[in-house]
């Protein structure tokens, strides 16, 4: 089948914006479990292997940075920094609204949780985490889908330029063999 309508194109391109679209959507659904999760105050040690875990804080402070780390080994020598989340996802844990400030994809065990804002201020938040399970399968296959869905739309595209190409050296051919 030889695609030489130029509209064509427009059909590879609202392949690949569709798909992107059915991504996001796919990719948001991961923030479910951290909506839904029961938050623990952060004084506990925290055992995440294997899952996702969520910072959460029950102030919202907007004008103030907040630096999460998480802390492991002998005596808390080493580090961890807890990646800052820029999206205001809230849980309803025990009758508190807590917001999500960071989200650690890959979770360790042995974690002890420290929020300091990055002022030095005075802070009288309270803060506490959440183990998550699914939240990295999902937003990886939100990726999949965009990367098949952008490359689907590319080929298509390649094809389309391809046929076009094939009939336009076909048509001067042609007129070449008349004259």
């Amino acid at each position: 089948m030889r695609l030489t309508n130029p509209l064509w194109y427009l059909a590879a391109f609202l392949l690949a914006i569709g798909s992107a679209m059915a991504a996001t959507a796919v990719a948001a659904s991961a923030f479910d479990p951290v909506r839904d999760a029961r938050v623990t105050p952060a004084t506990e040690r925290v055992d995440a292997k294997g899952a996702t875990l969520a910072i959460y804080t029950d102030i919202v402070q907007v004008d103030r940075d907040i630096l999460c780390r998480g802390r492991y080994g002998d005596k808390d020598k080493g580090r961890i920094e807890i990646p800052d989340k820029g999206v205001d996802v809230t849980a309803d844990s025990d009758g508190t609204r807590w917001h999500l400030i960071g989200l650690l994809e890959q979770g360790r065990d042995g974690l002890r949780i420290v929020c300091t804002p990055t002022d030095k201020r005075t802070d009288n938040a309270s803060y506490g985490y959440a183990t998550v399970t699914g939240y990295s399968s999902r937003v990886n296959n939100g990726r999949g889908i965009a990367y098949i869905g952008i490359a689907a739309g590319a080929v298509l595209a390649g094809w389309i330029f391809w046929c076009r190409r094939q009939a336009r050296r076909d048509a001067h051919l042609a007129s070449a063999v008349v004259d």
